[in-house]
């Protein structure tokens, strides 16, 4: 981390959205617009699936220890850093329910703000990057079941002032990573460290 991160509190942005909007892109770009660590859930995920595969009852307990394990590194992390994490976290699963509430929880352990991210784009926009050739061998590639996602659920958005719900069927991963540090400047006067307020959805 710099000298200027280090002379600053600590801020959590948490990036939530379906398969294939560009979490991780805008996730990257916003890490380096930051100076943070970028924390994907395919890191968490993936030692899981490799180790137990991906429909072994076993993959769960195990993301779970994984899970528990880098969130108390990641308390311990000094306060002056700041995190940026990715998720598709859903309302009608209470494991996802679950994992904002870990999340939280690490925030409040931070003493750091939070700051929830929606990011959107249309279906056929979004099916079609979900489709896209680069993706990794391990996510969701079909557009059919993003479809079959979107129709049956929707993404949390915690119902807090923090929220932002940012549209990025026409942006760039540079342009969606630039209107979010412009939302944590507009915000940065008023923000708090997280409390059980987060926990509620809209």
């Amino acid at each position: 981390m710099s000298a200027d991160a280090s002379a600053r509190a600590g801020v959590i942005v948490h990036l939530n959205g379906w398969p294939g909007v560009g979490k991780l892109t805008i996730g990257r770009a916003l890490a380096g617009l930051l100076d943070a660590r970028l924390i994907d859930n395919h890191l968490l995920h993936d030692v899981a699936i490799a180790c137990a595969g991906l429909d072994d009852p076993q993959r769960w307990p195990l993301y779970e220890e994984v899970r528990a394990a880098a969130y108390r590194t990641l308390a311990a992390r000094p306060a002056a850093e700041s995190f940026v994490m990715t998720n598709a976290l859903c309302v009608g699963s209470e494991r996802e329910r679950q994992a904002w509430d870990h999340v939280v929880d690490l925030a409040t352990a931070r003493r750091a703000p939070l700051v929830p991210v929606v990011l959107e784009a249309a279906i056929e926009e979004n099916a079609r990057r979900i489709a896209d050739a680069g993706r990794g061998p391990r996510k969701l590639t079909d557009p059919a079941v993003l479809r079959g996602f979107a129709a049956h659920d929707s993404i949390q958005r915690p119902d807090v002032p923090e929220l932002l719900i940012l549209d990025v069927t026409a942006l760039s991963a540079e342009q969606a990573a630039a209107r979010i540090r412009d939302h944590l400047a507009r915000i940065g006067a008023g923000l708090a460290p997280a409390g059980d307020r987060h926990r509620a959805f809209r």
